[in-house]
């Protein structure tokens, strides 16, 4: 398992340009950015258990590659969260499940007996800078993500700045976010994309 610890902040889509083209980038970040399409397909049961303790489970396309991730529930305050992650790589577009018993945690208590079944999906552009910080030393991936929530006819758009410490100090991931924000109007965001999809799927 590993420990995600990240800093995800709301931004005006309007402001997308003037992002990337920020000389912040120039000064700290290393090597240029990279942009890739990023397909998921979230699963859960028919009556959201995996929702209800807080977990999420999908399917992701990236580069036509299939990776499964399970991720559990963290603590979430003004955007920082850190949770257990689980990801591992797939053959094909369908539900490793011995893989998935084999990686369930015992803090959730017995597998579901229910069928998981795909709920709704995210597709977004994620742009990737990796920033090399000191004072505190730290590396941290910053990535953008633009692109749509979908369950079934209803949507909701992706605009997000997610910081995630590589390693080092996360105190580092504050301090990247208030260099940023003095150009770009960032603000928290605690509600994962998982979240905002199980949202869209009780709305409609």
């Amino acid at each position: 398992m590993n420990t995600e610890t990240e800093l995800k902040l709301s931004l005006p889509k309007e402001q997308i340009p003037l992002l990337k083209t920020l000389t912040f980038w120039k000064k700290f970040a290393s090597p240029s950015p990279e942009t890739v399409h990023l397909g998921n397909t979230y699963f859960d049961t028919a009556s959201l258990t995996l929702s209800q303790a807080r977990v999420a489970l999908r399917i992701r396309e990236k580069n036509g590659q299939l990776f499964q991730t399970l991720k559990t529930k963290g603590e979430s305050l003004n955007g920082l969260t850190r949770r257990g992650e689980w990801e591992w790589s797939i053959e094909r577009p369908e539900l490793d499940i011995e893989g998935l018993k084999k990686v369930w945690p015992e803090s959730l208590g017995a597998f579901p007996k229910e069928s998981l079944i795909p709920l709704f999906s995210t597709d977004f552009d994620r742009t990737c800078w990796l920033v090399e910080w000191s004072e505190p030393d730290a590396r941290v991936e910053v990535a953008l993500d633009y692109g749509l929530v979908r369950s079934g006819d209803e949507s909701s758009v992706i605009c997000e700045l997610e910081l995630e410490l590589v390693e080092g100090d996360e105190n580092a991931l504050q301090m990247i976010a208030d260099q940023l924000a003095k150009t770009i109007d960032l603000k928290p965001a605690d509600k994962s994309k998982a979240e905002r999809g199980f949202e869209l799927l009780q709305r409609g």
